[in-house]
């Protein structure tokens, strides 16, 4: 029997075989490679940008803020991803952004930014209740907005009164 004549009868064909099996093989092994190693990824594509969260918790470099609203209430966030250049404002943005559902206020920017609403509280003015804060304990001597923080930093926000 010749390549070019029909099988009949069940016959086999001796030359042309079963060739549907090759690519059947080759598709398994692609399927297997691709779920192996997760997907197919163009290599000239960049790595997508981790998140804050993910940074953090690769550098372990963190800051914290607690808020004193004056009426036995303090709402505290622990472990905000520090950043070069990262203010005590830039802090306060990542609070907000957040899932806490706490809101700020300011007037001014840079030096002359002033604190003037949390939470709904709004400063009182002279002699009243108003926001200020410490960073590790000392008092602030400059504008929330370009105070730097450093890693471990703990920001301190109280509504209170002048003593």
């Amino acid at each position: 029997m010749s390549v070019n004549q029909t099988v009949n009868d069940g016959e086999a064909c001796a030359t042309c075989g079963p060739w549907w099996r090759l690519p059947l093989v080759l598709a398994v092994v692609f399927a297997a490679i691709v779920a192996f190693r997760g997907g197919v990824r163009d290599e000239n594509s960049p790595d997508p940008a981790p998140s804050a969260a993910a940074m953090e918790n690769q550098t372990g470099q963190a800051v914290s803020i607690a808020i004193d609203f004056g009426n036995g209430t303090i709402s505290e966030f622990m472990d905000l991803a520090w950043s070069e250049g990262m203010t005590v404002a830039d802090a306060l943005e990542a609070v907000g952004k957040g899932a806490s559902g706490v809101t700020f206020a300011q007037r001014g920017t840079g030096e002359m930014a002033f604190l003037t609403e949390v939470g709904g509280m709004r400063n009182e003015g002279a002699g009243g209740r108003n926001w200020t804060y410490t960073v590790n304990g000392t008092r602030a001597d400059r504008s929330f907005a370009v105070y730097e923080l450093q890693p471990g930093d703990r920001v301190l926000w109280t509504f209170a009164a002048p003593k």
